[in-house]
C-alpha cells in the first residue's frame, strides 16, 4: 500500500517535507517539556527535604529511644525514608558518635542534600538523587510515551525517506544520468530511461515517455538536417565545379582575347596592334641607343585574282604560308613579324642596317618563290603591270619595300620609317612587282 501511495504522485514529497516539519516540532515540544518537568522535579526534590525533619521528627526519636531493644526498627525507618522519597543517602549521628544509615542502590551523579538537627536524637544528614533526564522518564510515563511515540514517528519517517528515495529520486537520478548521456546522432531506437525491474511514479513513466519522445524527435530532425546538409555539400561542390570550369573557361577566353588583342585571327602571327606598339618601342631604343633597326613592307602579289580564281580560303591558305615561311626565318628574340592587314605583311628587324637587311628580304624572296605556289589567274598585258610569259611559271610571288634608320641616315619617327619602307613597296609594285625595293 505504501508503494502504491508512492506511485500515484510526486507530490509524496510535500507531504514527507511536512512531516518532517511537524516532527520537529513534536521534538522540540517533547524537549521543551522534558526540560520543564527536570527542572520541576528537581525544585520538588529541594522542598521534600525540608518537609522530612517535620514529617518524621516523631518516628525517628521514638526509634532512636528503643534503639537499644529494637536496633531494626530504626533501619526500617531510615530505608522507608530513603526509597520513599527517593534519597540516595540518609544518614543519623548521635551525639555519642554513633551512626546509622541507609543506601541507595543509585550509581548516578548525587543531587541535593540537606543536614537537619533532631532534638534529643543528633543530627540528620540527608543527600537526594539529581535529578536527570533519565530519572524523570522513568517516573512519568506521559512524558515516556511522548517520547516513544516520538522515535516511532522518527524510523516511520527515515522508512518514508528511504522509500521514497528508492522508488522516485533514484530513478529521477538515472533518468538524469541517461538524459545527459543522449546522444542525438545515434540511430533512432527505443531507450529505458528508468532502471529496469524498479516501481516506476505515473509522472515518470510520463516523463520517460515525454524524453522518448524528443529524443526521436531530435534525431528525425537531426537525420534530415544531416540530409540536407548532405545535399546541400553535394550542390556546393557540383558548383564549384561548375565555377572552376567557367573560371578555367574564362581564363582561356581571356587568353584568347588577350592573343587576340597581339595576334592575326588568320596566320596567328603579331596583328597591327602589336606591331605599332613593337615599332614605337624599337625605335625609341635604337634612337637612345644610337642604334640600327631594318623595317620591310612585304604584298603578295595578285591575290585578288587568285582569290576570285580559287575561292577566298584559297586565298587565305596563301597568307598563311607566307606567314609561316616569315615565321621560319626571321626567328631572333628581338625579330617580330606581323600582318598589317589584307595582303600586306611587315618585319621589323632591330640591330640590322640597310644592307644586311637586304640580304635577309632576297633570301627570303628566294625561299618564298621556291615553294612555287601556283597562281594560273596572273592578269596580261600592260594593264597588269607586267606580262607574264609562260616561262616565268605562273607563280605566286611578293614584292617588298625596305627601309632603315641607322647612323648617318636616321628618322625622325617611327611613322617616318614606316612611311619610307611603304614607299619603297609602292616603287616595287609600280616597277612590275616580285622584287624588292629600298628606300632612298
Amino acid at each position: 500500500m505504501i508503494q502504491k501511495a508512492i506511485r500515484l504522485s510526486v507530490g509524496a514529497r510535500p507531504l514527507l517535507a511536512l512531516f518532517v516539519f511537524g516532527l520537529l516540532l513534536v521534538a522540540l515540544s517533547s524537549g521543551w517539556q522534558l526540560r520543564e518537568t527536570t527542572q520541576r522535579r528537581a525544585a520538588e526534590a529541594d522542598a521534600d527535604l525540608s518537609a522530612i525533619p517535620l514529617l518524621y521528627a516523631g518516628p525517628l526519636a521514638y526509634s532512636f529511644q528503643q534503639r537499644l531493644e529494637r536496633p531494626e526498627a530504626l533501619h526500617g525507618l531510615l530505608h522507608h525514608i530513603l526509597t520513599r522519597h527517593n534519597l540516595r543517602r540518609v544518614e543519623l549521628r548521635t551525639h555519642d558518635g554513633q551512626q546509622f544509615r541507609a543506601l541507595s542502590d543509585d550509581d548516578g551523579e548525587p543531587g541535593p542534600s540537606a543536614e537537619f538537627s533532631l532534638a534529643g536524637s543528633g543530627e540528620l544528614r540527608l543527600q537526594a538523587s539529581a535529578s536527570t533526564v533519565g530519572d524523570t522518564l522513568r517516573r512519568d510515563p506521559l512524558l515516556r510515551s511522548a517520547l516513544i511515540h516520538l522515535l516511532l514517528a522518527t524510523a516511520l519517517g527515515l522508512i518514508a525517506a528511504l522509500m521514497l528515495d528508492r522508488w522516485l529520486l533514484r530513478q529521477l537520478s538515472h533518468l538524469s544520468a541517461q538524459a545527459s548521456r543522449f546522444d542525438p546522432t545515434l540511430p533512432p531506437q527505443s531507450l529505458t530511461w528508468l532502471e529496469p525491474g524498479e516501481p516506476r511514479p505515473r509522472e515518470l513513466l510520463q516523463l520517460e515517455q515525454a524524453l522518448d519522445h524528443v529524443r526521436t524527435s531530435l534525431g528525425d530532425e537531426l537525420h534530415r538536417e544531416q540530409s540536407r546538409g548532405r545535399e546541400l555539400r553535394e550542390e556546393i561542390a557540383r558548383q564549384r565545379r561548375a565555377l572552376q570550369q567557367a573560371e578555367r573557361s574564362l581564363g582561356a577566353k581571356r587568353r584568347e582575347l588577350a592573343s587576340m588583342e597581339r595576334h592575326d585571327a588568320l596566320t596567328g602571327i603579331a596583328n597591327r596592334r602589336e606591331f605599332d606598339a613593337a615599332l614605337r618601342r624599337e625605335f625609341k631604343r635604337a634612337q637612345r641607343d644610337q642604334g640600327r633597326l631594318a623595317l620591310a613592307i612585304l604584298d603578295v602579289d595578285h591575290l585578288k585574282p587568285f582569290n576570285e580564281r580559287h575561292g577566298r580560303s584559297a586565298g587565305d591558305e596563301v597568307l598563311r604560308r607566307l606567314a609561316r615561311l616569315l615565321a621560319e626565318h626571321f626567328q631572333r628574340d628581338t625579330d617580330l613579324v606581323a600582318r598589317l592587314g589584307g595582303e600586306e605583311f611587315a618585319v621589323l628587324l632591330p640591330g640590322f642596317d640597310i644592307d644586311s637587311a637586304q640580304a635577309l628580304m632576297e633570301s627570303l624572296r628566294e625561299a618564298w618563290r621556291g615553294l612555287a605556289v601556283p597562281h594560273d589567274a596572273l592578269p596580261g598585258g600592260p594593264s597588269g603591270g607586267r606580262s607574264i610569259e609562260p616561262s616565268d611559271g605562273c607563280i605566286v610571288t611578293i614584292s617588298a619595300g625596305l627601309a632603315a634608320s641607322q647612323p648617318g641616315h636616321p628618322y625622325l619617327s617611327p611613322q617616318a620609317l614606316l612611311q619610307a619602307a611603304d614607299e619603297a613597296l609602292y616603287l616595287a609594285k609600280h616597277m612590275g612587282r616580285d622584287r624588292l625595293c629600298i628606300a632612298s
